[in-house]
């Protein structure tokens, strides 16, 4: 048995290191067992850009959770968020406008969905009363979530951010396992606001994961933060660094694939 075993490990890791990817990080966690089942750069700083956003959301359902925040609490929308989310801008948008108030629960679907920078400071300016405030949070949660190589300014992904591979990984997997009454609106296959319906912007959705964020900024190009559940094992893929949203779909996929053949999913 413990030759059968060995001999198993042994072909497994061999998989691994001739599986080749073009992303400058990746990282593909079976969380059930905490095994590593690929890795690149996992441990070298890189710009989150809107993945940012899955830690925004973990302090909101930490609020939601201890009973300091409820669903049907509404914000207003301030000129800096609206501005800063206006499709004009260049950045993501649930097309809010200014002086609007909004739940916090369509203040979550608007952030996850449609990726929302407005949705994003609505959110940190009603909790914190500025981005700076809220950041302050951010920080104090990535640490006791054990961040340790993570620092945040903001909390929709504007260059400032900093995060690794295995810091995201933490994240994506406490975010999982503390609040599953929330993870849903991850994986809302869409979100409509103001008449105007947006589809969720994670392209793994459609190969079997059930969550989590995609990103992009020109400095650090295309990343996401995908999960899902495949024959019994939770897998997490964090990839970041791509150069076109079609290679972040294909290689997103790919990876899976690979770490769903190693835990035979």
């Amino acid at each position: 048995m413990r030759i059968l075993l060995s001999l198993a490990f042994a072909l497994a890791a061999t998989a691994a290191s001739a599986f080749e990817t073009p992303a400058p990080y990746a990282l593909l966690v079976d969380a059930s067992s905490g095994k590593v089942l690929f890795e690149k750069n996992p441990d070298k700083p890189m710009a989150p850009a809107s993945t940012t956003k899955i830690l925004t959301a973990e302090v909101i359902f930490s609020l939601l959770s201890s009973g300091k925040l409820s669903l049907d609490q509404s914000f207003p929308v301030s000129g800096h968020a609206a501005t800063e989310g206006n499709a004009e801008s260049g950045g993501s948008s649930m097309l809010t406008k200014v002086g609007e108030r909004i739940k916090v629960e369509e203040l979550l679907q608007g952030l996850l969905v449609d990726s929302g920078n407005d949705a994003a400071i609505t959110l940190a300016e009603g909790v914190a009363k500025s981005e700076s405030g809220f950041a302050g949070l951010m920080n104090a949660h990535a640490r006791a979530i054990g961040m340790s190589h993570s620092h945040f300014t903001n909390p929709w992904g504007h260059a400032g951010n900093r995060v690794t591979c295995r810091d995201m990984v933490k994240l994506a997997s406490y975010v999982i396992g503390t609040y599953p009454q929330y993870y849903k609106y991850f994986g809302m296959p869409s979100f409509t606001w103001q008449g105007v319906q947006q589809q969720n912007r994670n392209p793994l959705l459609a190969e079997g994961a059930d969550g989590l964020k995609t990103g992009h900024l020109a400095a650090s190009g295309f990343g996401i933060v995908a999960s899902g559940l495949f024959g019994g094992h939770r897998l997490i893929l964090v990839m970041n660094g791509l150069k076109s949203e079609g290679a972040r779909a294909e290689e997103g996929r790919r990876l899976l694939e690979f770490g769903k053949s190693a835990v035979g999913g």
